[in-house]
């Protein structure tokens, strides 16, 4: 009867491990659900921060220094974000018309596409970029420019192809000073007349 007995409790010991590990298990299987729950709510509230936190349609700009008016931007579109890195979105584009000390047309940019980091004052402009010189009669094609407000320069590290009324000229990317006084192309390639018939 002792035997019998004992065996009775290892088969009840037994059985109650198991009840234990299906237990666990289970209990396992709720978390593993309840924190995948979580992620999507957790991924929902980042996809949130995300979105712009302010949108404006058909925006103008006027940017001018002790009186004078520097240049005149507009745009179709203008997302701002807010994080770690503050930055404003053009996703329609942008024109930009610089003046000189006259308040003449000095040169004009335009873009299909433009992200401007604030803090860092670096606007990046890509797609379609055209640059036009107004004193100089250059126009300046490419698909990316850098804009770095904080060195004063302008340049691209994609093609650029450069024309004015005498010649067409390509190259591997230009550096320039933010008013376009100076700009040099890279690796310059043509130098061809244009013909005027």
């Amino acid at each position: 009867m002792i035997n019998k007995h004992r065996f009775d409790l290892y088969l009840e010991k037994l059985h109650w491990h198991h009840v234990m590990k299906l237990g666990a298990a289970i209990l396992l299987v709720l978390l593993i659900a309840s924190c995948q729950n979580d992620m999507e709510k957790i991924k929902s509230l980042t996809d949130f921060a995300k979105s712009p936190v302010e949108s404006a349609k058909d925006i103008t700009v006027i940017a001018s220094d002790s009186g004078k008016l520097q240049f005149f931007m507009t745009s179709p579109q203008l997302d701002r974000y807010q994080g770690e890195q503050s930055y404003s979105k053009y996703p329609k584009g942008l024109s930009v018309v610089f003046y000189d000390e006259n308040r003449k047309e000095k040169m004009k940019l335009s873009a299909n596409y433009a992200v401007n980091y604030e803090e860092r004052k670096i606007m990046e402009a890509k797609n379609n970029v055209v640059i036009i010189d107004y004193k100089k009669g250059d126009t300046i094609y490419t698909e990316s420019i850098l804009w770095d407000q904080n060195r004063k320069t302008i340049s691209s590290n994609v093609a650029v192809k450069r024309v004015n009324k005498d010649n067409v000229l390509y190259g591997d990317g230009f550096d320039a000073d933010q008013s376009f006084n100076k700009y040099e192309l890279r690796h310059v390639r043509g130098g061809f007349n244009v013909d005027k018939e």
